[in-house]
């Protein structure tokens, strides 16, 4: 099992209501966050602070997160309103953790059974995924067949 975590200890401060709050992970920017949104397109867990408190890190355990995950998640719930797991359709397929905090996201943790992919790998074959995701989709198909079908009456005619 291969894991990330992105704990970090010199932690950037957010004015959250005029109080000063560390927040010890990194933040996932917008286009960022469309690339994991695409590569990880299921939220199989949400998990809020309430949630969290009862949560214990064997409990994720059966749900194919590991139990250095689950400590981080848990420990992660005190800086965010609620921590989300995303995944791709693949169970194994490099999970990810994020903390949300009102509208922004940052990264917690990833694990997968393989060497995780590097993200910068998966930014750099996003145009590649969504050409074969719209190819593939029931309108792209339609769309092939109907150029396909152009091109023949072309060719006939």
């Amino acid at each position: 099992m291969f894991i990330e975590n992105y704990r970090r200890e010199d932690a950037e401060s957010i004015m959250a209501g005029g109080q000063s709050r560390m927040v010890p992970y990194p933040k996932i920017s917008q286009d960022d966050w469309r690339v994991w949104s695409i590569f990880l397109p299921v939220r199989s867990h949400k998990i809020d602070k309430i949630a969290a408190l009862n949560l214990s890190p064997t409990a994720l355990l059966s749900e194919g997160i590991p139990f250095q995950v689950g400590g981080e998640i848990r420990k992660a719930t005190e800086h965010f309103d609620r921590v989300e797991i995303w995944r791709a359709r693949q169970v194994q397929k490099d999970p990810i953790a994020i903390g949300l905090l009102g509208q922004e996201r940052y990264l917690i943790a990833r694990w997968g059974m393989e060497k995780l992919i590097p993200f910068e790998t998966i930014k750099r074959a996003m145009p590649l995924v969504l050409a074969w995701k719209y190819a593939t989709s029931p309108l792209g198909v339609l769309a092939e067949l109907a150029g396909l079908g152009l091109l023949a009456w072309n060719l006939v005619f």
